[in-house]
């Protein structure tokens, strides 16, 4: 949430946003206005990339503060849309049939939409996925964050009722939900979150004799949903090293990185395509020869401008994959 007491109206979180072109003055001044609850127009500008939050050098958490104000004046999504959005993902029958194990894997809504990822010895462990799985984060992309901050205690409980001490989450917004939303609204969460960036690097630790380095150049494509969690992002770079990929340096990644860009479609705010072009270029640019993604929607998002741009996409679980011998790296 918001932490009024750390902000220091430095402006930083709306001049350095990759969205909106806000000049200093501006932006101290828009962040006075939005701390006492009033409209201005950069809450129409948000593409909730969640930036702002990761550029704060106070972790006052600006982005808490725009969406609470998307909401209140229904900037992103009407009330009667974002509650037709809420209908498709509630779960209002008996939860039967969970695992119980010491550790489980939550793959969201993804066993259906993106089976293929989900694949191999990789992912050998008792798994739950479905609607009573979703994490809601959806919804702060809609302007709707109330609903995410609804749900999350469902989703909490749910997971608890496989007496997990670990819960592996397949997607980076999962991840962020559990182990930084979940607390920020005083919700006890009774299981260690692990990142699937943190699985993959144990599991390949413990499989090292497997490995085949694959000796390529790599650009990563980092999700949105990874500003909320930014102190997990060095298993991002052991398991590229682990699996011998070079991560190229280039303008759009690690604080710098740009968004898929897929929800200014969703969101109805032009067309993503030249955002989307300027990141696949920059791969190119740096010698990268093929795309890492960490985020399904993200693939999905940029498929056909790589495509275009003859640039591999690769799953980061397929990445390991890979490694392990399980994939062949000349089919992806």
């Amino acid at each position: 949430m918001f932490n009024r007491e750390r902000c220091d109206l430095c402006g930083d979180c709306l001049v350095d946003c990759q969205w909106m072109d806000v000049e200093r003055d501006q932006a101290v001044g828009w962040m006075k206005a939005m701390i006492k609850g009033e409209h201005i127009p950069a809450l129409n500008q948000c593409i909730t990339c969640y930036a702002c939050n990761e550029i704060c050098p106070q972790d006052a958490n600006p982005f808490d503060l725009i969406a609470e104000l998307q909401e209140k004046y229904h900037s992103l999504s009407s009330e009667e849309s974002a509650r037709g959005q809420e209908a498709r993902y509630v779960f209002d029958k008996t939860l039967t049939g969970a695992p119980r194990a010491e550790r489980v894997m939550s793959v969201c809504v993804f066993g259906k939409t993106d089976a293929d990822l989900i694949k191999g010895a990789l992912y050998d462990l008792p798994i739950v996925s479905g609607k009573p799985y979703f994490c809601w984060v959806l919804f702060s992309h809609l302007g709707a964050e109330s609903i995410q901050r609804r749900h999350a205690q469902e989703l909490v409980d749910r997971l608890a009722m496989t007496g997990a001490k670990e819960v592996v989450c397949f997607h980076d917004d999962c991840y962020a939900l559990l182990a930084r939303l979940a607390p920020d609204y005083g919700i006890k969460v009774p299981f260690r979150p692990v990142h699937l960036a943190e699985y993959l690097v144990e599991y390949l630790k413990a499989n090292k004799g497997r490995i085949k380095p694959l000796n390529l150049d790599i650009a990563y494509q980092r999700p949105c949903a990874s500003r909320h969690t930014p102190e997990k992002e060095h298993f991002i770079d052991e398991l590229f090293n682990l699996v011998g990929v070079r991560r190229v340096e280039r303008a759009f990644d690690r604080k710098k990185a740009l968004c898929c860009a897929g929800i200014k479609m969703m969101l109805g705010k032009g067309d993503p395509r030249p955002d989307q072009d300027k990141n696949i270029l920059d791969a190119q640019k740096a010698g990268a020869k093929a795309l890492v993604c960490l985020c399904p929607m993200c693939m999905h998002s940029l498929a056909n401008v790589a495509h275009e741009h003859d640039l591999p996409l690769i799953f980061i679980g397929d990445l390991a994959r890979m490694a392990l011998g399980e994939l062949d790296l000349r089919k992806s």
